[in-house]
């Protein structure tokens, strides 16, 4: 199955009818917002990755996100248009071995692939991050607008050189994208097709899962609820 006939599959399973109609090229765009049809369950969600070799991997990733909704905010006239994680209660001593295995997961990889200018600049910067800083909801949307962005663009620059743009799952970038309009929590979700090693941003993701997000700024890693 290559990408157009993966993207026209997985129309047909959001309109069936609007997949039959379509005749020009599938475009990924189209698939904005696409895992939120199966919220809050993920009921159904399987088939998306059926077709896949590796589509078992895809799932098995994704069903955590699912898996944290609460049923309850989907009860009412108005519902979540994003996954948001909460929880009720996190101690700051949780959020800071996150924090701190969250350092030591990506100054692994770029040391891992020193090979690129990129990621030597990242490993130097991350070495010198020695503090976790847990702030309130508006602080951290302060220190959002001061973010440091060498780690982001190292990052960035090694996922695109090991993802493969003619992958039929690249058809749901946007679909990963719009699942919390995070570049970091796609990369997570997806992180066995680029072949890097280890699993550097399954702590961002637990600290996700639990309402929270972090932020590399003025030479520090915060943690807030964004």
């Amino acid at each position: 199955m290559d990408q157009q006939e993966y993207g026209k599959y997985v129309l047909g399973l959001m309109d069936e009818e609007e997949a039959e109609e379509t005749v020009g090229p599938i475009e990924e765009e189209m698939f904005y917002g696409y895992f939120q049809i199966y919220m809050p369950s993920g009921k159904g969600v399987e088939a998306t990755f059926a077709p896949l070799e590796d589509g078992d991997i895809f799932l098995q990733r994704i069903l955590p996100i699912y898996e944290m909704l609460d049923p309850q905010d989907f009860q009412g006239e108005w519902v979540p248009g994003y996954f948001n994680g909460k929880s009720d209660h996190v101690s700051e001593e949780e959020l800071r071995d996150l924090g701190k295995r969250h350092i030591l997961g990506l100054k692994q990889l770029m040391d891992d692939h020193s090979e690129l200018e990129e990621a030597v600049e990242a490993s130097a910067y991350l070495e010198t991050v020695s503090e976790v800083v847990i702030v309130s909801g508006s602080e951290f949307e302060k220190f959002r607008e001061e973010y440091d962005p060498v780690v982001h663009e190292s990052l960035f620059e090694l996922v695109s050189e090991h993802t493969d743009d003619q992958e039929p799952v690249q058809m749901l970038s946007e679909a990963y994208y719009s699942i919390a309009c995070d570049y970091w929590i796609s990369y997570y979700l997806q992180w066995h097709r680029y072949g890097l090693e280890g699993d550097p941003l399954a702590p961002y993701f637990e600290l996700y899962k639990l309402g929270y997000s972090a932020i590399f700024a003025n030479g520090k890693l915060y943690i807030g609820k964004p």
